[in-house]
């Protein structure tokens, strides 16, 4: 009998939970940041005050991919790849240091994710913290060195950690359309010729998107 009672929550437990998948597109702004670069036959620099753009609509686009197991309102445990991308635009002490130095194959944030539901009406609130590695794939040239090949996988690394804060809000119809805004955060060393150039990373994320269920 004992047993039969804890199949049955154990039962109920599973019916209980849910498998989401969350797809989206998004803009981004990202902080100016110091990064330092070390590279053979110079001495360590600190190039300060650099911006990037994202591009988020150009090319191939900015996108989010999360997936999720938990409960529709309450705890979920989720999945997530953002991939973003960075485009060198200026910087406050280049020198000539940075010729080039673009992540466009995707200055990407891998994160495990808690999550928590909320009802609020007819909506959900999902305020979400996630933490996780940097994959990177830069193009860089750094004192006149090239480093990276845009769209040849082979210039992937590992490239740090990172993580976010965020919260979103859902429609919870048959396909859940949503709205999210994040801040992200990570320090990462990305790989250039000759050695590799390091710093913080901040950025905002506005993304709307479709989920199911």
């Amino acid at each position: 009998m004992r047993g039969c009672v804890a199949l049955l929550v154990l039962l109920g437990t599973a019916v209980a939970q849910s498998l989401g998948l969350q797809i989206s597109l998004g803009l981004t702004s990202n902080a100016p940041t110091d990064l330092r670069v070390v590279q053979r036959g110079y001495p360590s620099t600190v190039v300060e005050g650099v911006r990037f753009e994202g591009r988020d609509l150009e090319g191939f686009p900015y996108y989010t991919v999360r997936l999720w197991y938990g409960e529709r309102v309450g705890l979920r445990y989720e999945l997530e790849l953002i991939h973003q991308k960075l485009y060198f635009a200026a910087a406050e002490s280049n020198r000539g240091i940075f010729e080039q130095f673009n992540v466009t194959d995707g200055f990407n944030y891998v994160l495990f994710n808690l999550a928590y539901a909320l009802e609020a009406g007819p909506l959900r609130v999902v305020p979400r913290v996630g933490l996780g590695a940097l994959v990177v794939h830069p193009e860089t040239v750094v004192r006149g060195q090239g480093w990276g090949v845009d769209g040849d996988p082979r210039w992937y690394h590992l490239g740090g950690l990172g993580g976010q804060w965020a919260v979103g809000l859902e429609a919870p119809w048959v396909v859940t359309p949503g709205l999210e805004g994040k801040l992200t955060i990570g320090y990462s060393r990305l790989n250039i010729a000759g050695g590799y150039a390091e710093g913080w990373f901040r950025s905002l994320h506005g993304t709307f998107g479709l989920g199911w269920p």
